[in-house]
């Protein structure tokens, strides 16, 4: 007889965010099981915030989490997590992340989650499918800490993988593949610049960034400069802008994150949406 301690959790969330002329944007459809869960969402008048919360200590091998979203014309969402993600030590099982985004014409959908921490000899994978109709809009962001420093674990997790794909229209615009695995030449550009290198990376596809290419990369290596952190901004397509950074410790890379974000949202001449307000 199994172990029903080492089968693993299958949680799950899906919303459809939809958008009303007097209201707002709202849930229109939403469920999810355990462990995940719903805090209320709110509407500040700009985006919808929508906060997702790990009920349990963190994620364990063996479980298996699947996220789908849909973001319907005139919605605007910003969905973010209150507390890290920790991949806990998984005694060789992998444990599985699937997100799917889907954002209709006109919607814009802001993916900021708190930062994932890999674990001592923890397994964990995550694929990512963004779909962006023509005059969609999207801010997604990865982040990647080495471990718990702090603890005296750098870079002691046993794998962590993420594909990621974001297509608008019928087009392909970015495809990401990365393994990194203990004890083999997989962590050394991580460890290259910073010895406990924390990344993050930001996609930004809108309409609005087309007028971007003569300043923004700029801009980003002057935020970059006034931190410990290395910073870099690339073209994806014409409303398509990637950009990456690595940092010394965890507070540079908040506070790098921060800044960036802070630029975008004032090059889209939106406000600076709150992810803590709640209703």
């Amino acid at each position: 007889m199994s172990d029903p301690a080492c089968t693993g959790l299958s949680g799950n969330l899906r919303l459809v965010c939809a958008s009303h002329p007097e209201r707002g944007t709202f849930l229109a459809e939403q469920s999810f099981s355990a462990p995940i869960h719903l805090s209320k969402s709110y509407w500040n008048g700009s985006v919808l915030l929508v906060n997702v919360i790990n009920q349990t200590a963190g994620i364990f091998g063996g479980d298996a989490i699947k996220t789908r979203v849909v973001v319907e014309p005139g919605a605007r969402v910003l969905l973010s997590s209150p507390s890290a993600a920790r991949f806990h030590p998984s005694q060789g099982r992998e444990a599985r992340l699937e997100q799917t985004f889907l954002i209709r014409a006109g919607g814009s959908l802001d993916v900021f989650p708190e930062i994932s921490i890999p674990q001592r000899d923890s397994r964990s994978f995550q694929k990512t499918t963004i779909q962006i109709e023509a005059g969609g809009e999207l801010i997604y962001l990865e982040t990647l800490a080495p471990g718990r420093v702090a603890s005296g674990e750098a870079f002691a997790f046993a794998h962590y993988g993420w594909w990621t794909d974001v297509t608008v229209g019928n087009r392909l615009i970015h495809r990401e593949r990365a393994s990194i695995r203990l004890g083999d030449s997989s962590m050394a550009a991580l460890r290259a610049v910073y010895p406990t290198s924390y990344y993050a990376g930001l996609l930004v596809i809108s309409p609005a960034t087309e007028s971007w290419s003569v300043d923004c990369p700029y801009e980003v290596a002057k935020i970059s400069g006034d931190l410990a952190v290395k910073m870099a901004a690339s073209k994806l397509s014409a409303h398509g802008w990637s950009i990456r950074v690595l940092a010394e410790n965890s507070l540079a890379l908040r506070e790098s994150i921060r800044q960036v974000r802070e630029m975008i949202y004032r090059r889209l001449e939106r406000p600076f949406p709150n992810p803590r307000r709640c209703g």
